[in-house]
Protein backbone atom coordinates (compact mmCIF):
# COMPACT_ATOMS: atom_id res chain seq x y z
CA UNK A 1 0.00 0.00 0.00
CA UNK A 2 1.32 3.41 -0.97
CA UNK A 3 0.85 6.72 0.83
CA UNK A 4 0.91 10.02 -1.03
CA UNK A 5 2.05 13.09 0.87
CA UNK A 6 0.75 16.52 -0.14
CA UNK A 7 2.64 19.68 0.75
CA UNK A 8 1.40 23.24 1.15
CA UNK A 9 3.13 26.44 2.18
CA UNK A 10 1.81 29.59 3.79
CA UNK A 11 3.88 32.75 3.57
CA UNK A 12 3.02 35.60 5.90
CA UNK A 13 4.81 38.94 6.10
CA UNK A 14 4.65 40.77 9.43
CA UNK A 15 5.65 44.39 10.05
CA UNK A 16 8.59 44.62 12.44
CA UNK A 17 8.18 48.25 13.47
CA UNK A 18 7.08 49.19 16.97
CA UNK A 19 4.30 51.43 15.64
CA UNK A 20 2.51 48.71 13.65
CA UNK A 21 0.76 46.85 16.49
CA UNK A 22 -2.67 46.98 14.81
CA UNK A 23 -1.35 45.61 11.48
CA UNK A 24 0.71 42.99 13.31
CA UNK A 25 -2.40 41.81 15.16
CA UNK A 26 -4.29 41.55 11.86
CA UNK A 27 -1.53 39.51 10.23
CA UNK A 28 -1.24 37.17 13.23
CA UNK A 29 -5.00 36.59 13.08
CA UNK A 30 -4.87 35.90 9.34
CA UNK A 31 -2.03 33.39 9.78
CA UNK A 32 -3.87 31.67 12.62
CA UNK A 33 -7.00 31.38 10.48
CA UNK A 34 -5.06 29.98 7.51
CA UNK A 35 -3.36 27.36 9.68
CA UNK A 36 -6.74 26.44 11.18
CA UNK A 37 -8.32 26.11 7.70
CA UNK A 38 -5.54 23.84 6.46
CA UNK A 39 -5.79 21.80 9.67
CA UNK A 40 -9.50 21.20 9.06
CA UNK A 41 -8.53 19.67 5.71
CA UNK A 42 -6.07 17.23 7.27
CA UNK A 43 -2.84 19.23 7.01
CA UNK A 44 -0.32 19.28 9.83
CA UNK A 45 2.34 21.90 10.45
CA UNK A 46 5.70 20.32 9.57
CA UNK A 47 8.10 23.27 9.71
CA UNK A 48 8.24 27.02 10.20
CA UNK A 49 11.04 29.27 8.95
CA UNK A 50 11.40 32.90 10.00
CA UNK A 51 13.19 35.33 7.68
CA UNK A 52 13.94 38.63 9.44
CA UNK A 53 14.26 41.88 7.53
CA UNK A 54 14.71 45.54 8.40
CA UNK A 55 11.04 46.50 8.02
CA UNK A 56 9.30 43.12 7.84
CA UNK A 57 9.59 39.56 9.12
CA UNK A 58 8.48 36.79 6.79
CA UNK A 59 7.21 33.50 8.22
CA UNK A 60 7.02 30.49 5.91
CA UNK A 61 5.02 27.52 7.18
CA UNK A 62 5.25 24.12 5.49
CA UNK A 63 2.29 21.79 5.98
CA UNK A 64 1.85 18.15 5.04
CA UNK A 65 -1.10 15.82 4.57
CA UNK A 66 -1.00 12.08 4.02
CA UNK A 67 -3.45 10.63 1.51
CA UNK A 68 -4.08 6.89 1.56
Amino acid sequence: MSTTVSFATIQTTFPSGDKDHYRLSQKVGERDQQLHDYGRHGYRLANTVTVPGTEFVTVIDTLTREDD
